[in-house]
């Protein structure tokens, strides 16, 4: 196995994850391209024709690296078929290695913080619809078209919008240029300067999708 090898597969988001999920794959290097996966262009010791893993309606081919390949590895395999990947949040960690599929309350904890390059966040904002995690990157949150930066004011936004949340702000709401009356009176006057602060630091932001509507997913109660 060469030192290349080696580092194409500890670069990879999916091999971490399932080394971490499964078990570390024994890999190789392919005699040729055709030999190769067609994702990654490594071989494990199963290898399956990418025709009994995806259909021919398949989207995802501008994250496979080796298109001559005719098979999957059984790390691809696995990325394409353990459902929960298409239909939850789940973090990938590099150091220590770990998956964790995350509900509400661990996506808001991992997004409270900037997500750093030893860490990958898949968010699907319409669950089933897609295959994430093969185009997942380190140090990115990655939802149904976009891989988004995630950095320290994104994480604050993150804080104001779950504030705001509990004062009784709907989705809905949290998209209007100012904080509507019938919510606002409920809250003790003494905090109105900060709810209409924390408007203000939305704003910019109320029309940047994805990242808003990352947001809001994490959000939710």
């Amino acid at each position: 196995m060469t030192a290349s090898n080696l580092t194409a597969a500890a670069s990879d988001v999916v091999w971490a994850a399932y080394a971490a999920a499964v078990r570390i794959p024994e890999h190789a290097v392919p005699v040729d391209r055709v030999a190769g996966c067609a994702r990654c262009g490594l071989v494990t010791t199963v290898m399956t024709p990418v025709g009994q893993v995806i259909s021919r309606r398949f989207t995802g081919l501008e994250h496979w690296t080796n298109l001559a390949g005719r098979h999957l590895c059984q790390v691809c395999v696995w990325v394409y078929r353990h459902r929960p990947l298409r239909t939850h949040a789940h973090v990938v960690t590099r150091r220590p290695g770990a998956l964790t599929q995350g509900n509400r309350q661990l996506l808001r904890q991992v997004l409270s913080a900037p997500v750093s390059s030893d860490v990958a966040v898949i968010v699907p904002l319409r669950p089933g619809r897609k295959h994430l995690l093969p185009a997942a990157q380190w140090g990115h949150v990655t939802t149904d078209d976009s891989h988004l930066t995630w950095s320290e004011s994104d994480a604050a936004r993150l804080t104001v919008m779950s504030r705001l949340r509990r004062l009784g702000f709907t989705e809905t709401m949290l998209s209007d240029e100012a904080p509507r009356y019938a919510i606002l009176h409920r809250v003790p006057a003494d905090q109105w300067a900060m709810v209409f602060d924390d408007w203000e630091r939305l704003d910019a932001w109320r029309h940047a999708d994805p990242w808003w509507q990352v947001r809001i997913h994490a959000s939710r109660m």
